[in-house]
């Protein structure tokens, strides 16, 4: 693989119950990504970008928009309080969301390691 870049660590200290916050931009080089949930609440991870319209079968490939909510969690990946984490290889390149779930507040904490290799 190409653009080794030695990994990137993002560090959130900010997701809201509110709405989506991009936590990873898409990254064609990607191999892997983490999430790693230190917080005391839980967190949905969900793509940026899903294959459908929500609520809807898909008709053929295309990306759209995914607006993750706490009423509509569809598309997202729940990663559970103090230390749940998530790996997720492959076709991963993508950009990448988070929220916290509802009660939360908008001061959860979340590392992101993306990586190339």
């Amino acid at each position: 693989f190409s653009s080794a870049s030695g990994g990137k660590v993002y560090g959130y200290n900010n997701i809201s119950e509110a709405a989506g916050l991009v936590v990873a931009q898409a990254n064609p080089a990607r191999q892997k990504i983490w999430f790693h949930n230190p917080g005391a609440n839980d967190v949905i991870i969900a793509p940026a970008n899903v294959q459908n319209v929500l609520g809807t079968a898909p008709t053929q490939p295309s990306n759209n928009a995914l607006t993750i909510s706490n009423a509509n969690k569809g598309g997202g990946i729940l990663v559970y309080a103090n230390g749940g984490t998530l790996e997720i290889t492959g076709e991963c390149q993508g950009a990448w969301q988070a929220l916290a779930v509802t009660g939360a507040g908008t001061t959860n904490p979340l590392t992101v390691i993306d990586s190339n290799i």
